[in-house]
């Protein structure tokens, strides 16, 4: 189960990083950044009487959290991609 868990790894990386990649291209316009934001905004926010925690809130909660923390640290990552203006240092094709 090790090389499964490592290639789950291995794969959340590399759909991180396009996902790093499309929002800084997408932080550029202002408007555009401004409606994602505000869309994981009103997807994030859980309201006490609107979320049912499950059978263990704490886990639910710490879960929510998680995600929304992943989440910021995408946005966070992104924008400051956006602001410095460059990409990643990656493998040259040999294409």
């Amino acid at each position: 189960m090790g090389k499964r868990v490592e290639s789950t790894e291995f794969r959340l990386a590399a759909q991180r990083e396009i996902l790093v990649a499309v929002l800084s291209a997408l932080a550029k316009n202002d408007d555009a950044w401004r409606e994602i934001n505000r869309i994981l905004e009103e997807e994030l926010i859980v309201q006490d009487h609107e979320e049912d925690p499950g059978i263990v809130p704490s886990e639910a909660f710490a879960r929510q959290n998680a995600v929304t923390a992943e989440i910021s640290s995408i946005l966070q990552d992104a924008s400051a991609r956006a602001a410095r203006g460059a990409s990643p240092a990656a493998p040259k094709s040999d294409r």
